[in-house]
């Protein structure tokens, strides 16, 4: 049933899909549909259509479609409700995203780093991207699909950036502001992942229970595998409740890796020397 009702709301973003509405097409109480959903999603049906209706929103734009047109299709009726939430939702305003970050100023630098070689980019508000790969070409090209129409360029201030994400991984503080696309959820749970400390993990229910919402394991794991910013936001730090290691987007011998270099961190910080004075 839960199936069927994904499907109805994403043949539908263009639609008023209330619980009510969904309770009547289905023949179902409202109460026991919006039960059922939670119990099996982790989410409410009204988050499930907004969280559907951004990742549609995000490929009209990217095919082209004119920003009013995209917008409507999807099912937002007012312009100024997502453009006055584009920062938090596509990281742009709708008209550069679509564009594919057309105008926008993107700076990049490639190094190493005890996992691989390390690309951070950023645009002129902090980091909006880290990837982990076996070469430099693999990096950039990636990055240029996410952003093909932006311009590109190796920039010193990437370079600290860089620089400053090798120190985040040898547990010292780093100043590295983001700008992060993503969706209100995406957001609170990349928020939460931040407050793991360094050398412990959580669980995906844990992180569900820490955004207030205790059933949204799924999409907790969603939001974990759609950090544009791994290491530095450390989806590497959340497994599963029987303690196996879960997924990882750098792959889980990368995930293994730092999740024991962080332990090892933290067990030479305490067993370092105190100085009596």
């Amino acid at each position: 049933m839960v199936r069927e009702v994904c499907d109805y709301i994403r043949e539908n973003l263009d639609s008023r899909v209330s619980l009510t509405a969904l309770g009547k097409h289905f023949g179902i109480s409202p109460y026991r549909l919006q039960r059922t959903f939670v119990e099996v999603m982790g989410i409410s049906p009204r988050k499930y259509l907004e969280e559907s209706r951004v990742s549609v929103l995000k490929l009209r734009l990217a095919r082209g479609e004119p920003v009013v047109n995209a917008l409507r299709r999807t099912g937002y009726s007012s312009q100024s409700w997502l453009y006055e939430n584009s920062r938090a939702r596509l990281g742009m305003t709708p008209a550069t995203y679509k564009e594919g970050g057309s105008g926008t100023s993107i700076v990049y630098a490639i190094g190493d780093c005890p996992i691989g070689r390390l690309l951070v980019a950023a645009t002129e508000h902090g980091i909006c991207t880290v990837n982990v790969g076996g070469d430099d070409e693999t990096l950039v090209v990636a990055l240029r699909k996410e952003f093909p129409n932006a311009f590109l360029v190796k920039d010193e201030k990437a370079e600290g950036y860089l620089d400053g994400v090798n120190k985040h991984l040898q547990g010292q503080e780093a100043k590295l502001p983001l700008d992060l696309r993503g969706t209100d959820f995406q957001i609170k749970v990349w928020t939460a992942l931040q407050r793991i400390p360094l050398g412990q993990t959580r669980s995906y229910s844990d992180v569900a229970a820490m955004v207030g919402e205790p059933r949204a394991v799924r999409a907790v794991a969603n939001a974990c595998a759609s950090n544009p910013v791994p290491l530095i936001v450390p989806c590497h730090r959340v497994i599963r409740k029987d303690g196996s290691l879960g997924g990882y987007g750098l792959g889980l011998p990368r995930k293994k890796l730092l999740l024991a270099k962080e332990r090892s961190l933290v067990t030479a910080k305490q067993e370092r020397p105190r100085v009596q004075v």
